[in-house]
């Protein structure tokens, strides 16, 4: 048993993805006059820049249609007012009837109803010329793209799909203890554990900087774990080589098989054991100084790759915990433990190696005292 003390990450694995990926559409029909020469997949592009331009030409031309439109309501309106005022001083001077002045009051609505018709038109009409220019919402990347100068497109056409290469994620799912030994995952404000995403490239490791963004707000019913999302801070940046002397990595790409450790609260000692050294009831088989097997109960933490963290204590550091099989276990039996090879090392010409040589393993062999 080796006792450790710094803190117990918690391991996951999932894809890299975007945080933020958008459908590019068109708004309105019109024939395509210029794309941008970065649309193509894999293309970069920058905030505001236009990716798609429509033939303005038509649109202009019912922009200025609904401007005379507005002109005209304009003075229709004006004339109507006046046409009101003029009855009045009539109705006091006892020509007209009131009746006449109901009458010319409608006309006059109806022409401010107009004139606000025609304004929506116009403000309708200066929008979609804004569209006719299609532009890129924030900074990234072109994940796939189906529009060509000279198509036709009609609203709701997906022209592309964009995504924010400066900020990706990687979703993993970790099991109620796992989520456990994260030091404060529900907090109001947002996790704030680090973390580091890992991957293989080109037969090499490279890492880099992460946190743990958040805790999604339901558990996935078919496997009953929870997806966690963790950010990376600067996906563009090239990996950080795990190796010395490796040469520098690539860039977090979409799509990327990742392997992600969170750091997790501080849990005190605890020892790292073998997955087969955990028995069933959460127990562990432990040889004290006399050479007998103790069945000791033990606080599991969580499995980090293909071993088991559990709490330290009743252990002390330097204690044998047996992680092989045997066919009769009692507390408090008799036991011996035989160094035997390991399976790339042939030993000495005795077939046994010294005690305590390179690449050697412990096998317990024992029996209930009194049986045969």
């Amino acid at each position: 048993a080796e006792i450790l003390t710094e803190p117990l990450p918690v391991h996951g694995q999932g894809l890299v993805s975007p945080r933020t990926q958008v459908t590019l559409a068109a708004e309105i029909s019109g024939r395509v006059t210029a794309v941008h020469p970065q649309m193509v997949p894999g293309g970069r592009f920058q905030q505001g820049e236009m990716l798609v331009e429509l033939d303005p030409a038509p649109v202009r031309a019912s922009l200025a249609q609904a401007r005379a439109d507005y002109r005209a309501a304009e003075t229709g309106l004006r004339l109507a007012e006046q046409s009101v005022q003029r009855t009045r001083e009539l109705i006091a001077q006892g020509f007209l009837s009131r009746q006449t002045l109901d009458e010319r009051e409608a006309s006059r609505d109806q022409a401010a109803a107009s004139l606000e018709r025609a304004r929506a038109a116009l403000r309708q009409r200066a929008i979609d010329l804004e569209r006719t220019r299609v532009l890129a919402p924030f900074s990234g990347r072109v994940l796939s793209e189906q529009v060509n100068a000279g198509d036709t497109v009609q609203p709701g056409r997906e022209l592309a799909r964009l995504f924010d290469d400066g900020a990706l994620e990687v979703t993993v799912s970790l099991t109620d203890t796992d989520i456990a030994m994260i030091d404060d995952p529900w907090s109001q404000q947002g996790p704030s554990s680090d973390a580091v995403v890992e991957v293989d490239h080109g037969g090499l490791r490279y890492r880099w900087p992460a946190r743990l963004a958040r805790v999604e707000a339901a558990i996935d019913t078919a496997s009953r774990t929870f997806n966690v999302a963790v950010s990376v801070d600067d996906p563009r940046r090239p990996g950080i080589p795990v190796q010395d002397g490796a040469p520098p990595g690539p860039p977090l790409l979409v799509g990327m098989y990742a392997d992600v450790h969170i750091a997790g609260r501080d849990q005190g000692p605890y020892l790292l054991i073998p997955a087969s050294a955990l028995r069933e009831g959460r127990r562990v088989w432990r040889l004290d100084e006399n050479g007998q097997l103790r069945i000791v109960p033990v606080h599991v933490l969580g499995e980090v790759d293909d071993k088991v963290a559990i709490a330290a204590d009743p252990f002390a550091a330097g204690d044998r915990i047996v992680s092989s099989e045997l066919r009769v276990v009692t507390d408090g039996m008799p036991v011996r433990s035989v160094d035997v090879p390991a399976a790339n090392d042939a030993g000495p010409a005795a077939g046994r190696p010294e005690s305590g040589a390179p690449d050697s393993r412990t096998v317990v062999s024992g029996r209930v005292a009194g049986s045969s």
